[in-house]
C-alpha cells in the first residue's frame, strides 16, 4: 500500500475504509491504469490468517497467498454474476470482483455489501462522482447504493521523472498558472462561491507551507535524459489518485441524485483532491512534471 505513491491523506483514509467490516469500494480508471495493482495491495494490507477473502476475476493476473481466486469463464456459464451468486453461499469476509459492468453483477455487490460483507470490484469510468451517476443510470437503487457505499478511487498512471531531472527555480508566471488550474477544479465548492480570491490564496498559502523554500520559492524539475532511461528523461510510473468517500453529505447526494458537479463540490469540501490536483501536488513534490499531469488528465 505504501508504494502505490498515494499522497499521505489519501493514504490514510483508503486505509481506514479497506479496514471497515463490510460496504462497497470501488476502484475506477481505463484500462492498464493500475486497478486490478491497487485491488491487491488492499487486500494484501486485510490479508490475515482468520480472514476468508474470495475473488472473481477475469484473468486471474496477480495471486497472492491465502486468497482464493477463481477466473471466469463464460464457456463454462460462469460469468461474474454466477460466481458472486455462488461466493455469497459461502460468507466470506472479503469479496473482490474483477470488474462490475452490469446490472446483477452490481446488485449482488450491493445486496453482499448490506448483508455483512466487504465487496471491493472496479469499474470502467473517468472519476469518482461519475461512477455514482453511471452506476444509478444502470437501475441502482439509490438508498441501498448509497448504504453500501465506502469509497471510490479514481486512478491514472503518469511517467515519473528519471534521477537525471534538473531543478530550477520555479517563475512567478508558472506558479500563477499552476494556482490557476489547480483552483479551476474548486469552483463549485462552498469556500470558493464565497470568495474566490480568499479561496486560491488559501490554497498559495498551504503550498508554500509544505513545498516551498524558506524564501517561499518553488524548485520544479524538467526531464533531462540519460543512459539509465534511454534519454527520454522519464522512468517508471506514479499514481495520480482521486479518493472520494462514501460520508453523510455524499450519501445524500447520491439519494438526491444530484448532478455530477454537486457530487465533485461535496467531495472537494470534504477533503477530495481531483485527479489533476492531485497530480499539481506531485509536480510541486519534484515526482513527475505537468506536461504528464496534462497527458492523462482529461479536463
Amino acid at each position: 500500500m505504501d508504494e502505490l505513491g498515494l499522497s499521505d491523506w489519501n493514504n490514510q483514509q483508503l486505509k481506514s475504509v479497506i479496514s471497515k467490516p463490510y460496504g462497497l469500494f470501488f476502484v475506477c480508471g481505463p484500462t492498464g491504469s493500475g486497478k486490478t495493482t491497487t485491488l491487491h495491495s488492499a487486500l494484501g494490507y486485510i490479508n490475515t490468517p482468520e480472514t476468508k477473502i474470495w475473488t472473481a476475476e477475469d484473468p486471474v493476473e496477480i495471486t497472492q497467498k491465502g486468497l482464493r481466486q477463481v477466473q471466469i469463464n463464460k464457456k463454462a456459464g460462469l460469468d461474474f454474476a454466477t460466481i458472486m451468486r455462488a461466493f455469497l453461499r459461502a460468507d466470506p469476509d472479503v469479496i473482490m470482483v474483477g470488474e462490475m459492468r452490469d446490472k446483477e453483477t452490481v446488485s449482488t455487490g450491493i445486496e453482499a455489501s448490506l448483508t455483512g460483507h466487504l465487496v471491493f470490484a472496479t469499474l470502467h469510468t473517468n472519476s469518482a462522482p461519475e461512477s455514482v451517476v453511471r452506476l444509478l443510470d444502470m437501475g441502482m437503487d439509490p438508498f441501498n447504493f448509497a448504504d453500501a457505499l465506502l469509497g471510490i478511487l479514481a486512478q491514472r498512471l503518469a511517467k515519473r521523472l528519471c534521477e537525471c531531472k534538473q531543478p530550477y527555480q520555479a517563475s512567478l508566471d508558472e506558479m500563477q498558472l499552476l494556482l490557476q488550474e489547480y483552483s479551476e477544479e474548486l469552483k463549485n465548492t462552498a469556500a470558493w462561491q464565497r470568495d474566490p480570491q480568499a479561496s486560491e490564496q488559501a490554497v498559495l498559502a498551504s503550498w508554500q507551507k509544505a513545498y516551498a523554500d524558506g524564501q517561499r520559492q518553488f524548485t520544479l524539475y524538467r526531464p533531462c535524459g540519460c543512459d539509465k532511461c534511454n534519454g527520454t528523461g522519464y522512468k517508471g510510473r506514479l499514481g495520480l489518485h482521486e479518493l472520494m468517500l462514501g460520508s453523510e453529505a455524499v450519501k445524500k447526494n447520491i439519494q438526491e441524485r444530484a448532478r455530477v458537479a454537486d457530487i465533485v463540490a461535496t467531495a472537494l469540501d470534504e477533503g477530495m483532491r481531483t485527479l489533476k490536483q492531485d497530480g499539481i501536488e506531485k509536480v510541486l513534490l519534484g515526482l513527475t512534471d505537468m506536461h504528464q499531469v496534462r497527458a492523462v488528465c482529461i479536463k
